[in-house]
Order: C-alpha cells, then structure tokens, then sequence
C-alpha cells in the first residue's frame, strides 16, 4: 500500500523543524537555571539537554519556538494517612518522585507562558515569585509543593488566568477518632477524614483576586485566611462573575457562608468550604445558584436542618452532628439530579424512609454514624444506579434482601448495625460487587457457595456474626477473586486449612481467623503473604512453636496469636509502621525462655499468661521507645524494673502492666517520667519500700494496682496529685499510719481497696465524698471509730443498676483492665474482670465499733456488705444487700452467675477490639474504592 506523497513530506517537514529548530536561548537558560536549583529522584529532567528545549520533557512550545507550556506535576504524590495514634503514615508503596530544592524566579521570566503546573513537589518553603509578568498565563498550578508565604501583590494583572490553585493542603485518612466504649462494646468513629498541610500559605484579604477578571477556578485549599474571614472576606470573589469551582477547604474561615455575595457567581458549578467554621445554618438562597452541582459542607459546625438545594448532583456535609437531617422530608421532595448524598455522623434519627426510591438518580449513599433505626425499605431495591452503600454504625435491623437486588452496587459497608438472617444467594448476582463489609450484625447461616463468582471482591468481612458452617479453605471460598482483606473473625464459621496448600492467588494486606477453631501449626502459606500487615489468629487451638519466617514477612504490622497453645521460644521481633499500632499479642500461650530481641517500632506488646524467665531486659526502653502498651504479665520474670522504661519526657507510655510476677527491689522514680501513663500495674511482685514521689508527675494515672507486695510506710502523699484516679489498689503490703483526708480529693475514684494493711485511726468522714465509688474494702486494718455518716453520698451504691459495663480502658486497641477479690461465706473470688456492678464494701477485721448507720439503707446498689470481725451492734437496715456482720450469708450461686457473665464480657470484649483493629485498617480501602 502506497502512503499519500504530500502528507508524508510534510510529517517529515515538521519533524526536520523540531529537531533542527532550537528553542529560545534566553528560555532555554531560564529553564537550565531552574533545574540547576533542584535534585531529580525519578530523571523527570533528564531530558533537560541539549539546544532545543521544545524537546524536553514536560515543556511545549509554540510555533515561534517559545516555551507556553511546563507540566512538571509529580505523576504518583505519596499517599499518607492519619493513624491511630495520630501518627502520620505513608501507604503508598514507591519511593517519592517529587522533584526537591527551591523555587527559582527564572522560571517566572517565560513572559510567552500560558500553561504551569509544578504541583505536589518539594520547593522547600520557598516563597512564591512573582508572577506579575507573565501575562499570558491561563493555567497557574502550584498546590501543595511545599512553598511558604504570604499571597500579597504576586498574582497582580494576570488578566488572562483562568485556572489558579495554590491548595496547601491535602485531604488524607484519618483514623485518630475511632474509638471503642466499653459500655456499649462498639466501636465508632467521628471522621474519616482530615487535612495534612504540604506547605503554609496565608493572604490577609483577598483583594489581590480583583485583577483577575477571567478566572473559572480557584483552589485555595489550606491557605490561612483566619484574618480575611474577620471582615468582608468574600467581596472579592464576588466580581468573579466567570468563575466555576470555588474550593476553600480548610482555610479557617469563619462565620456564616456569605451567601449575598456569592449570588453574584451565577457560573458557579462547585462550592467546597469544608472544615472550615461556619457555625450557622445552610443558606436556603444557595438554591438560587441554578449552575451549582457539588457541595461540600463537612466538618464545618453547621446549624439547624439540611437546606433543599434540588440542582445538586453530590451533596456532602459529613460530620456535622448538630445538622439535622429528616430523610422522611428530603426524599418526599424531587431531586432530579442528585448522584452523591453523604450525610455521614449529623442527625437523621429515625428509619429510612420507602420514598428513598424517589432519588433514583442516586450513585452512593453515605449515612454512617447516623442513628437510623428501623429495617430497610423494600423499595430500596428501586436504586438501580446505586453502586456504593455505606450505612455502618447504625442501628439498622430487619435482613439484606432489599439491598442483594441493586444490580450495580460495587461497595456495601454495613458495619455494627443489627442485621438478622442469612447472607441471601442473590448477593452473588451483584457482579461488581467489590467490597462486603458487614462485621458486627446478627447475621446467621453459612457463607452462600456461590461467593466464588464474585470475580471483582477484593473485600469480605463477615466477623462477629453468629454464623455456622465450616469452609474447607480459603482458596475454594474466593477461588476467582483477587481477596484484598478478609475477616471471618468469631463469625462462628469453622475455618479448615490444609497446612501446605497453594494459594498463588491470595495476597491480602488483612487476614482475620480470630476463633475459626484453627487446629494444628501456623499455615505455612502464610509465609508466602508478602503483603500481610495484620494477621489475627487468636483464640485457636494453633500448637507448635511460632517459625521465624513470620517475622521476616516485609509488611507486617498487626500480629495476634493471644489464646492459643504456642510453644517454644519467641524469636526475634521485627515489626513494621501502618495505620494500625504496631502491635505483638502474644497472651495466654506456653511460650517460654528469655524476652527476646524486640522491634524499635513496637506500641503495642504484650507477651502475659506465659512462662517466660529472667530479668526484664536492661535496656527494654531504647529497644522500644514508641511502646503504648506494656504488658508482662503472668509469667516467671524476677529481677528490678529498669530505669529505662521511662526515658526522660516519655510522652508515649500508656500501660505498664508488670504484675504477677516475682519483680522485686523498689520501684524506680523513673516513672514518674511517664507523663502519659494512664494505668500501671505491679501487683503480686515483692517491690519494697514506699512509693517515689516522682511518680505524682504521672498526673493522667487513672488506675494504679500495687496490691500484694511489700511496700511499706505512710500512704503515700503523692497520691494527692493524682486526681485522675478512678482505680486505687493498695491491699496486702505493709503500710500504716492514717487514711489521709485528702482521699476524698479524688472525686474519681470508684474502686479503693487499702486491706490486709497497719492503717489504723478512724476512716475519714471525707471519704462519702467520693460520689462515684462503687467498691471499698479496707478490711484486715486497725482501723477504729465509727462507720462514717451520709452514705447516701455514694451516688453509685443508691440504686440497682439495670445494666453493667466493663470496667477499664483501651490503649491502642487492646484492653487494659482492674482486678478485685471480693470475700463471700470465706471464700476467696477473684474477678479479672469487673463490671460497674461489682460494688460492695468491706470493713471486715478491723476495730470499728458503734451502731450500725441507718442510711446503708439507702444503698440499693450495694451487691455486697461485710462488717464482720468488728464490734457494731444494732440491725443492718433493709435493703437488696447480701451482707454480713457476724455470720457471712453471700448468695454463693448470685456470684458464680455473675463471675461466668464476666467471663464471657472479658471473652467478647476480645473478639470486639479484634474487630477494631481490622476495621481501621480496610477503611482505607473504602475510600480507595
């Protein structure tokens, strides 16, 4: 076949002239001095050679051979996220490709430029040049590059600028809010999301925009406007009559949305003031804006009820829990348009409405953290055009027929709610079905075998659920997807697998097996996982000896094996950073030996319910200095705590629980350097001498158990700064002296136990102060007086709760706990666990005397009473107390039956903060998807 003769000559013309014509001497000098400033980690500029700089990446010029364009935008920007612990994390997998070094004015001699996009770089806060020259300019992008300073006279007369962004700013996960109440055993959150500044920029007004007659948008994202926004900030962008998408994120702005001025901006498609501090109502008028598609009001403290804008195609106003948002009313009205509606953690209340099928334009509904009750509306399956669902942390009830026909749906999070029945089949005809989140419901019967024809699931979670069935192995459940997360943690599914089989396919970032009966050694197809950065098999029936191999998996962050019959030694531990704590869970195994080398970037550790011997390692706080969590209890250890463990200013340590050991020597004044501790436990050692007085730097202690030791000496005085306290054990040492009145100080306190010690003297009056104590045994003393009077003061003891929540705290997803012993018909019961209905009080086996106070009465919350051993006289007055004052008559059978209920809180509280851990981790494949 013959090519055409004249076209073929004139290609060749062209490029003749491409490589023979070379570029302005002047620009091309200008572009030389430019690179010259910078470090290149990808070779983006190493093309930058050479006469004819038309040539060079990311430049082109016109047919007068001077340079209109530069496009040096960092083509993968790392992606970062917020975790746990407010520690910023990078998630994406390539080294950085932003181009480093500062920003050189040449740059701006292109007077020809029409087209500069420098974003996401490194100009290392480099001040903005000025631009002023460069006339012909229609295309300004220099966001988030690092660059600091002030935005004055910079951008004067560039008539022609129509698109400007200089965001410093970028919206990143952030996963900081999630939290676990212990009274509630649920897990929630108040944002997903945050700003993470690449740069500061600030304008004290935004009168420099009045030049810039032809722009269409302006993306200012981060930029400090605090002090604009004190006066008529928005005047300015009023006369912008062109202008199309306006994006002041997080830019401090505050006061209601100007709403008058920005009428004027008639083209005006997409309005984004989120997290900013609006403080007030949605304007009704924003209506009248007739071209305005998208906007985006979250995290702006906004008032009243949600505003009928019915040109919208997506609406967002995401965390704003004083908004008001009656679905019943939105969807009775026509939304013709509307695509995108996330109305995340702001007040629905009540259920979803049948007329949700009037909006079947709808793409994604975002309604977590709602408080939406009720079942879902059959005619929910009327939104065809659904492809993502989020309804998670919600109360919702009722089965997921409605939702297994929306034959587009791509994402379904449906996370803590109250779902009952099975996983319907029809599930398995939702063909882009991409992500199956639904942990914590009450969902029941087995995984449907037809899951194997989801092609496109990368997500499936189906833990805390009380399901049945077995799967014989992972490779036959998910045979033809590509499995980026799974969980079938306590699902009650039996997980059957084959210890060498082949699983070439399945390379998960999370894998849950928490309670899926697991027999035998770890998988060895785990070691293939090169991916894993959480693995959770605890509460198994795994044995063997844990292989190094597991160590060595390159991504690994979140490992937890607690529960199991693991032997042998712990090899080294080498642990990675990620959203989650980086985290080693050992617990309740029959591990053995020394404690081993540990990783430098531990928070969480811990190894107790275990035999392991020897000193605590000298040096435990350099080899961990990020630890949160510390637990080395129940095992052989002996030796003094170090000095270590507590470097000066530690701000990190939460948790220190060393207890049920055979520790010994005094306790170091190093811990007083943990500011931030919030519980410690050294109980049942053989520490000795009193207390240091460092320790009251400790002010955020909220439990302190040194019970069953040999300390000795006054109480300690530096208890009195502690006014955090809200667990105080001292029982079974050998102090004496007063109870000091300043006990009544820690108006937080709600267990106190001082028994089995030499304090004698009276009790303090002042201790019916403590409103909220709910347990005091100072038995075994030489206590004398009377029993204090007002005991209706214990607010906590007057009436029988209808409910009991677990006592303690969690410290980076794990659980941090109080002991008690409480003393029934002479037997010893000893509660790992305790409720807010443990309560009692025991003054038995002291030398208290004098009539026994009527107002006890009054406490009808008290489970148990004992004042044997003493010398009081009179009746114990009527209340639903099982109590004692010669003869002890506990109901033995009330106290089994509550010790078996903590039982199974302590055991489903585990399974909860299991799936805590997994659930922050696949949030960010909610938002990657």
């Amino acid at each position: 076949m013959k090519l055409p003769l004249f076209p073929l000559l004139l290609l060749l013309l062209i490029q003749f002239h491409l490589l023979t014509q070379a570029c302005h001497d002047d620009e091309r000098v200008a572009l030389l001095r430019f690179k010259s400033s910078l470090t290149d980690p990808t070779g983006r500029l190493s093309s930058w050679q050479g006469p004819n700089c038309c040539i060079w990446q990311g430049i082109s010029c016109s047919n007068t051979s001077n340079v209109i364009s530069i496009n040096l935008r960092n083509p993968a920007p790392e992606v970062f996220a917020r975790g746990t612990n407010s520690r910023i994390v990078l998630l994406s997998n390539s080294n950085s490709s932003a181009i480093n070094g500062t920003l050189s004015p040449s740059l701006f001699s292109l007077r020809h430029l029409r087209y500069l996009d420098l974003s996401y770089n490194n100009f290392q806060l480099s001040r903005i040049p000025q631009v002023t020259n460069l006339k012909s300019l229609t295309y300004l992008n220099l966001s988030n590059s690092m660059i600091s300073d002030s935005i004055t006279t910079q951008f004067t007369n560039l008539s022609s600028l129509e698109s400007l962004d200089l965001s410093c700013s970028v919206s990143i996960f952030d996963f900081s809010s999630v939290s676990y109440n212990l009274s509630s055993s649920k897990a929630s959150m108040t944002s997903e999301s945050t700003y993470m500044y690449n740069g500061h920029i600030s304008s004290r007004n935004l009168i420099w925009l009045h030049g810039l007659n032809n722009l269409k948008e302006l993306r200012l994202d981060g930029v400090d406007l605090s002090e604009a926004s004190a006066s008529n900030w928005a005047e300015p962008i009023s006369v912008l009559h062109n202008l199309k998408q306006l994006h002041l994120s997080n830019c401090g702005v505050s006061g209601p949305v100007p709403i008058t001025q920005f009428l004027n901006l008639t083209h005006l498609s997409s309005l984004h003031l989120d997290f900013n501090f609006i403080n007030s109502g949605i304007p009704a008028q924003v209506a009248n804006l007739s071209s305005l598609s998208s906007v985006d009001l979250s995290n702006s403290n906004l008032q009243g009820s949600i505003a009928y804008l019915p040109q919208l195609q997506e609406y967002v106003v995401d965390n704003n829990n004083d908004l008001i948002v009656d679905f019943d009313w939105m969807f009775k009205l026509p939304w013709p348009r509307l695509e995108t509606l996330s109305v995340q953690f702001t007040n629905v209340n009540g259920s979803m409405p049948p007329t949700i099928s009037n909006v079947s334009s709808l793409v994604s509904l975002s309604a977590s953290g709602c408080s939406i009750s009720g079942t879902i509306p059959a005619s929910f399956s009327n939104l065809s055009n659904l492809e993502s669902l989020d309804l998670s942390f919600n109360a919702i009830t009722g089965d997921l027929y409605p939702i297994s026909r929306l034959s587009n749906l791509q994402v379904l999070w449906i996370l803590e709610n109250k779902l009952r029945g099975p996983i319907p089949a029809s599930i398995c005809e939702l063909s882009s079905l991409e992500v199956f989140y639904l942990s914590r419901n009450g969902l029941q019967g087995r995984i449907p075998d037809c899951f194997d024809r989801l092609t496109n699931l990368n997500t499936f979670f189906i833990d805390n659920n009380p399901m049945e069935g077995a799967v014989t192995s992972l490779s036959s459940l998910f045979q033809s997807s590509t499995l980026d997360s799974v969980s079938l943690s306590s699902s009650g599914i039996t997980l059957k697998i084959d210890q060498h089989q082949s699983l070439s396919k399945f390379q998960p970032q999370y894998l849950g097996m928490r309670s899926c009966n697991l027999t035998g050694e770890i998988p060895d197809f785990i070691s293939n996982l090169s991916r894993l950065a959480y693995l959770d098999v605890a509460n198994n029936s795994l044995t063997g000896t844990i292989p190094s191999w597991l160590f060595q998996l390159p991504k690994l962050s979140y490992l937890d094996l607690s529960y199991n019959n693991l032997e042998g030694h712990l090899p080294p531990i080498l642990l990675q950073q990620y959203l989650l704590p980086t985290t080693l869970n050992v617990a309740d195994n029959k591990l053995q030996g020394p404690i081993p080398l540990l990783s430098e970037t531990l928070e969480v550790l811990n190894l107790c319910g275990n035999n392991f011997t020897g000193e605590i390692p000298t040096q435990i706080g350099e080899m961990i200095p990020n630890a949160i969590f510390i637990s080395l209890s129940k095992n052989q250890l002996s030796g003094p705590i170090p000095s270590s463990l507590c470097q000066q200013n530690n701000v990190l340590l939460e948790n220190i629980d060393f207890s049920s050991n055979h520790l010994s020597g005094i306790i170091p004044s190093s811990l007083g350097n943990c500011k931030s501790l919030i519980s410690l436990n050294l109980g049942e050692n053989n520490f000795t001498g009193n207390l240091p007085d460092e320790l009251e730097y400790a002010t955020n202690l909220s439990s302190l158990q040194l019970n069953d030791n040999h300390l000795d000496g006054p109480f300690p005085n530096l208890i009195s700064h502690l006014k955090n306290l809200e667990f105080m054990n001292l029982g079974n040492n050998d102090f004496e002296g007063n109870i000091p009145t300043f006990i009544s100080e820690l108006y937080k306190l709600r267990i106190l136990v001082l028994k089995s010690n030499s304090f004698y003297g009276s009790i303090p009056q002042e201790v019916t102060n403590l409103q909220q104590l709910q347990f005091i045994d100072f038995s075994n003393n030489k206590l004398s007086g009377s029993i204090p009077n007002q005991l209706g003061n214990f607010s906590s003891l007057t009436a029988q709760p209808k409910s009991g929540f677990l006592l303690g705290y969690i410290i980076q997803l794990t659980y941090a706990g109080v002991g008690l012993e409480m003393v029934s018909k002479g037997t010893l019961h000893e509660l790992e666990a305790v409720f807010s209905y443990n309560t009692g009080i025991d003054l038995s086996n002291n030398h208290l005397g004098g009539m026994i106070p009527m107002e006890i009465g009054l406490l009808q919350g008290l489970y148990m009473l004992n004042l044997s051993h003493n010398s009081f006289f009179g009746e114990i007055p009527e209340c639903e107390t099982d109590s004692s004052i010669g003869a002890e008559n506990v109901k033995e059978e009330e106290v089994e039956g509550r010790e078996k209920w903590l039982l199974y809180a302590v055991v489903a509280l585990g399974y909860g903060v299991g799936f805590f851990a997994s659930f922050i981790g696949t949030l960010a494949i909610k938002k990657k998807t």
